[in-house]
């Protein structure tokens, strides 16, 4: 994490906020990363470090810098005034106040816990999901299309045509709406559990992962307790020919954790989860434990930006990435309860805002065992490496 000076403290945020708008500039100028990559990159892999958060933790974090800048700002004119009034020569007294604020920063980055540094990054990043969302706006927005669950094993090779083509697929029906609504019941339960532990340092395992523009946001690991692992035994039940069709021989369970998103929270940045590869590594499905609806901020993909062009153009010049956020066809994850979107790690996709309430999404990932290294998944610690596709299922498992 970069030092920043209190002088630089002051003046970034509202740099940022006056920045012009991307939509404004022409190809060739506009800058689609003003967010250093390290920051995107921390928390683009959903299962990153520890996250003790709390609901409002985003809004607050802007609000102190904003605070922090104000009184910089009147601390400056203040301690300048008092200087030159007492007979100090203009010069010096620029002098001492520039040692005040290398102190006054110095304070700040060792002691205020990495808060202000914290809210400038996420300020930054919200800056470039703002932007790119406009520019999305202009791309062309695919009509609703979807596979019902019990057709993914009939038609498993239309189903993994029609992943390899777009990246995602929408599947209807992978859970009964009343298996949904008692699994969303346990995951809030649980969160509340979890939150709590975290406050206290009690929790005995790391319970939360990282998460981009993370006020009022959770990635919540969950336990395979009995309500978790009957709707996960009955989602993968419908979509093993098809994991197995694209990942290969029963593949490995990779993450187990639940999405949730309250009010207000902001849009994310358009990310991978995962870089480029030439073989799908992973497979999640995002399963919808109440009815999404476009007020509940539901995810977008971008359909067919999976490959390695496109990971190319959009980790290239700002003008490439720009025309490809304005031409990618767009899917939006609306879904009905038990519905779910099964996606390709590579896939460009987001969160939207969330301008109503509270939407939770169970969600699963398959690991391909030929996959190349990866980062650790959301996943409890408990859980790694000890679970298949094969087993879940009560299957025997492929020989190691």
């Amino acid at each position: 994490m970069l030092a920043l000076s209190a002088l630089s403290t002051s003046f970034l945020v509202p740099a940022l906020r006056a920045s012009p708008p991307l939509s404004s500039l022409p190809a060739q100028s506009a800058g689609l990363s003003p967010a250093p990559p390290a920051v995107v990159a921390e928390a683009a892999r959903r299962g990153g470090g520890v996250v003790r958060m709390e609901e409002t933790e985003g809004p607050s974090e802007t609000l102190q810098a904003l605070g922090v800048a104000g009184g910089l700002t009147a601390f400056c004119f203040a301690f300048f005034y008092a200087l030159t009034s007492a007979g100090v020569d203009d010069v010096v007294a620029g002098n001492l106040l520039l040692v005040a604020l290398a102190a006054a920063g110095a304070g700040l980055f060792f002691f205020d816990g990495g808060a202000t540094q914290a809210a400038l990054e996420a300020s930054a990043v919200q800056q470039v999901a703002n932007e790119e969302g406009d520019l999305m706006e202009q791309a062309p927005l695919l009509p609703p299309a979807s596979l019902p669950a019990a057709a993914v094993a009939t038609s498993t090779a239309a189903a993994a045509a029609s992943l390899e083509s777009e990246g995602v697929l929408f599947v209807d029906g992978l859970l009964e709406a009343s298996e949904a609504a008692r699994l969303r019941s346990h995951v809030e339960e649980w969160l509340e559990t979890a939150k709590t532990e975290a406050a206290d340092d009690t929790a005995p395992e790391q319970r939360f992962g990282g998460v981009l523009s993370r006020a009022s946001r959770y990635d919540l690991y969950l336990p395979l307790d009995p309500p978790v692992a009957s709707a996960l035994e009955a989602c993968a039940a419908q979509l093993a020919p098809l994991l197995e069709e694209v990942l290969g021989e029963d593949p490995e369970l990779f993450e187990l954790s639940a999405l949730i998103s309250d009010r207000g929270a902001p849009r994310q940045p358009v990310h991978p989860d995962t870089g480029f590869t030439p073989q799908t590594a992973l497979l999640t499905a995002f399963v919808a434990l109440q009815e999404v609806t476009p007020d509940l901020g539901p995810t977008f993909f971008l359909a067919g930006t999976h490959t390695r062009a496109a990971h190319e153009r959009f980790n290239g010049e700002p003008g490439e990435k720009l025309q490809l956020l304005r031409s990618s066809p767009r899917r939006i994850g609306t879904l009905p309860a038990g519905a779910a979107t099964l996606f390709d790690s590579r896939l460009l996709h987001g969160g939207g805002e969330n301008a109503q309430g509270r939407r939770v999404l169970f969600y699963f990932t398959f690991k391909a065992r030929e996959s190349p290294r990866l980062p650790k998944g959301s996943l409890l610690a408990s859980l790694r490496y000890r679970h298949s596709l094969r087993s879940l299922l009560g299957a025997p498992a492929a020989a190691a």
